[in-house]
């Protein structure tokens, strides 16, 4: 009975993909900052309307748009990338052109989309759900001010993180 139920779970992400993706993008980033309001910064009341501006983002972005760039998108620009990424370690280090393409990977993941399209993304949606007036002007130039040092700590998890993952 619980291997048949578990069974059929497993097909819920492969019959529906992007449903799926943004059911757990949207759980796992509320989650996420529920856990850092109560734990990290040990706050005896939920500031729920925070807790939305997460959920929001990880619901259309994380969900919705990731999944369009990381899917489609640079499977048409990285055709070869799941067979790459199938192959043992010992394969994987004679296929220059499959290194080639996972750095590749990385560079427009890392350098590309998250400068250009996460951040900004990320600042104006929260700004929309937190502020009563939002300033779409003032949060660009808040990330402007924040570049380096949210894109450092980007950087020093998921540029290692991405070459793991995309190989």
């Amino acid at each position: 009975m619980a291997s048949t139920t578990l069974r059929q779970l497993s097909k819920i992400p492969i019959k529906y993909p992007l449903s799926f993706g943004i059911t757990i993008s949207t759980a796992k980033t509320s989650f996420s900052d529920l856990l850092v309001q109560k734990v990290v910064e040990q706050r005896e009341e939920i500031d729920w309307r925070r807790n939305a501006a997460f959920a929001t983002f990880g619901c259309f972005y994380l969900g919705g748009v990731q999944y369009a760039l990381y899917v489609p998108i640079f499977g048409r620009i990285f055709p070869n990338a799941a067979s790459f990424a199938a192959k043992s370690l010992k394969d994987k280090v004679k296929d220059v052109k499959g290194m080639a393409a996972c750095l590749g990977q990385v560079f427009l993941d890392q350098m590309v989309h998250h400068p250009l399209f996460y951040f900004p993304a990320f600042y104006c949606t929260k700004e929309i759900v937190v502020s009563n007036n939002p300033d779409f002007g003032r949060v660009l130039r808040e990330y402007r001010a924040n570049m380096m040092e949210d894109l450092l700590a980007l950087w020093k998890i998921w540029v290692p993180s991405t070459l793991v993952n995309f190989a």
